[in-house]
């Protein structure tokens, strides 16, 4: 890894400065890393990279951004290589919006990252709406995984699968999209719901609000939730493709109230993805890095020392 100067990196492909300030909702008391700015191919990412080793690359969700790994990174960065990046058009990564190809082009972006920031082996943590982009990239280089960590998500259609059809058609409507772009009603939700035993501190909560301040941020997170519903294809080659990974050591971990878990992904994982190990989060929902970050490190830990 090249040492750079904080939130100023010459991008080796395109041989542009690029000079974002990290914002004042992004402190390094509560975000102790530096932030790294690089563009590829008309998409800005910001990420951070830390400590030596084996290398871990941390995909977050949607109303999040790479915030929600500070625990994780804090606790494995002293023998891994950690690499958390914004998705594309999330958290302080901007890239164009193409409505209806949301998970798609944000899996072309991310193989772009991958390549480029990330040429050795390296081993994916992927938590929901980061996830299928993220597994996708996993097939493409699937020569390099050495380990997939996937929660509370899924990579197959689910806008007709019992128990997640309901929530898919309110979230992808027109009307829902309009509150999330025009009110940031998902964020807003996530900084007062995210955590579901306590409650995050101010600090906390803007750093959880602040990438989505920027409509922008919001049209994206709207253009991933309407691609619930009509990016099926994609999401259906991505299962048939799964089966690239099937030799790959995998670590399900789920929160027990969180709506997957409760439709049955896991178990859905568990039967494309065989080399695997089931961890169940009692009391936790969406946000289990939230809920219980202890117990989350802990499971990750020992599963990475152990593989």
């Amino acid at each position: 890894m090249s040492a750079v100067e904080p939130a100023l990196v010459v991008t080796p492909r395109t041989n542009e400065i690029d000079q974002p300030v990290r914002p004042a909702w992004l402190p390094a008391d509560l975000f102790p890393f530096e932030s790294r700015f690089l563009t590829l191919d008309g998409t800005r990412f910001h990420y951070v990279d830390e400590g030596r080793g084996p290398t871990l690359l941390f995909l977050h969700g949607g109303p999040m951004s790479s915030f929600m790994w500070r625990h994780q990174l804090s606790a494995l960065r002293a023998r891994h290589r950690c690499v958390a990046v914004d998705l594309p058009g999330l958290g302080l990564s901007r890239t164009p919006l193409v409505r209806g190809a949301g998970f798609a082009r944000m899996a072309d972006a991310l193989q772009a990252f991958v390549r480029q920031v990330v040429p050795e082996s390296f081993t994916l943590i992927a938590h929901a709406t980061g996830a299928p982009a993220g597994l996708e990239v996993a097939v493409r280089e699937s020569a390099r995984v050495r380990g997939l960590v996937i929660s509370n998500t899924f990579a197959w259609p689910i806008a007709h699968q019992p128990g997640l059809e309901g929530m898919v058609r309110v979230v992808s409507s027109r009307l829902f999209s309009i509150l999330v772009v025009e009110l940031n009603l998902l964020a807003r939700i996530a900084a007062r719901k995210g955590r579901r035993y306590g409650k995050f501190s101010a600090a906390e909560r803007a750093a959880v609000l602040g990438p989505y301040e920027d409509r922008r941020a919001r049209a994206h997170l709207a253009n991933l939730l309407y691609g619930l519903r009509v990016e099926t294809p994609f999401f259906s080659a991505l299962e048939r493709r799964l089966a690239t990974l099937d030799e790959v050591p995998t670590l399900l971990m789920f929160g027990k109230e969180d709506s997957n878990y409760k439709a049955g992904s896991l178990d859905r994982f568990a039967g494309l993805l065989p080399r695997n190990r089931a961890v169940v989060i009692p009391h936790a929902a969406h946000f289990l890095t939230e809920d219980a970050p202890l117990e989350y490190t802990a499971a990750l830990g020992a599963w990475l020392t152990e593989h």
